[in-house]
C-alpha cells in the first residue's frame, strides 16, 4: 500500500503530492510518515544544493527520535528533480542548514527541484536518506521553490491528506527563564490550534538579563511565529503577572529596559485582528517552560564555551 503525502505552500498557492519510498527507505519513511500524525505548518528556507533545493523545518516535537537522528538508508549523492531527502541536525552549530546559532532539534526536508549538479553534502557531511519523490505537481512546485528564492523564508503544510487549510486561531504559550535573575537566559514559546493541535514552537536563548526581559523576548518571539503561520487571531497565555498586567493596561511600563520590549510585544499585536493575554498558573504553561529552561541552559553553555 502506497502512503502519499501533500506539501503545500499556502502564500503561493501551491500543493504537490509527494509518495514515501516505503520499499527503499522502510525506517526512514516510516519515521516520516509517524511525524505527520498530525499536520504541522512550518518554514521553508531557499539553499544552494546538488539540484538547488528547498529545505523544510520539522520541530522536534513532531515524533522524530531525539537528537534529531534518522535512519541512514537508501542514501544519495546525485538527487533528480523531485526527490525529497531527510536530513539530521548538524553536529557542529556552526555549519547549520538554516544558518542560526544553537544545535536546536528536529530534522530537515530537502525538496530537490532543479537539474542534478554538484555532489550533494548536506548538514556538515552529514549523509541524508531519499525517502520519498513527488509524483504531482512538481512543475508547480519548481516555479514556487524558485519563487522562494528570491522572496525569502515562506510558509509551507505538510499534511498525509490534503493541504492543512488558513490558520484563523492560535493559543499561545510563553515563557522567559533566567538563571542568575540577570543571568543566562532563555524564551520559549509553544503555539497550537484551539483543539491543542501543536503548530510551532520554540526555544530561543538570549544573552544576559532578567527574567522579566526573556519573558518579553518569548512572548514577541511567538507573535512573530504566529504571524509566519498567517494567524488572524491570538490568545496568549503566560505565568507572568507582569506582563499580562502591563499588555492589559494594569500596571504601567516604568523600566527603561522593559519600555522598547512593550513597545515591539504592542506593534505585533496590533496587526492581527483579535488579541487576547491572560495569566496562567505556571503548572498550566510547563511545556513553554521547559523550553525557556533549556534556552537558558544553552546559554550558559555558549557563554562558558567563550569565556574559555
Amino acid at each position: 500500500m502506497s502512503q502519499d503525502i501533500q506539501i503545500s505552500f499556502p502564500d503561493l498557492e501551491t500543493t504537490a503530492t509527494v509518495r514515501l519510498l516505503t520499499d527503499e527507505a522502510p525506517d526512514a519513511a516510516e519515521m516520516l510518515w509517524g511525524m505527520l500524525q498530525t499536520p504541522l505548518t512550518t518554514r521553508a528556507v531557499h539553499a544552494i544544493y546538488a539540484g538547488p533545493a528547498v529545505l523544510v523545518e520539522i520541530p522536534e516535537r513532531h515524533g522524530e527520535p531525539r537528537g534529531g537522528q534518522i535512519p541512514i538508508e537508501n542514501e544519495t549523492q546525485h538527487p533528480e528533480p523531485g526527490d525529497i531527502l531527510l536530513l539530521p541536525p548538524a553536529d557542529d552549530p556552526a555549519e547549520d542548514l538554516w544558518g542560526e546559532p544553537g544545535d536546536e532539534g528536529g530534522v530537515t526536508i530537502a525538496i530537490f527541484y532543479g537539474d542534478a549538479g554538484r555532489p550533494f553534502w548536506p548538514s556538515g557531511n552529514q549523509p541524508g536518506a531519499l525517502v520519498a519523490k513527488v509524483i504531482d505537481g512538481l512543475g508547480a512546485l519548481r516555479v514556487t521553490c524558485r519563487a522562494a528564492r528570491f522572496e525569502g523564508a515562506q510558509r509551507v503544510c505538510i499534511a498525509r491528506e490534503g493541504a492543512s487549510g488558513p490558520i484563523e486561531e492560535v493559543i499561545m504559550h510563553s515563557d522567559g527563564a533566567s538563571l542568575g535573575n540577570p543571568g543566562p537566559a532563555g524564551a520559549g514559546f509553544v503555539i497550537e490550534t484551539p483543539d491543542g493541535r501543536v503548530l510551532a514552537e520554540g526555544s530561543v536563548p538570549l544573552e544576559p538579563t532578567t527574567v522579566n526581559v526573556a519573558e518579553y523576548r518569548a512572548l514577541i518571539d511567538g507573535l512573530v511565529k504566529a504571524q509566519e503561520l498567517g494567524a488572524k487571531r491570538v490568545r496568549a497565555l503566560m505565568d507572568s503577572e507582569l506582563v499580562v498586567r502591563q499588555l492589559t493596561g494594569r500596571y504601567r511600563v516604568k523600566s527603561e529596559g522593559l519600555r522598547p520590549l512593550y513597545q515591539r510585544a504592542s506593534g505585533l499585536i496590533a496587526t492581527f485582528e483579535r488579541f487576547e493575554c491572560a495569566h496562567v498558573p505556571r503548572e498550566q504553561n510547563a511545556r513553554a517552560d521547559a523550553l525557556a529552561g533549556k534556552a537558558a541552559k544553552r546559554s550558559k553553555e555558549q557563554h562558558r564555551k567563550h569565556a574559555r
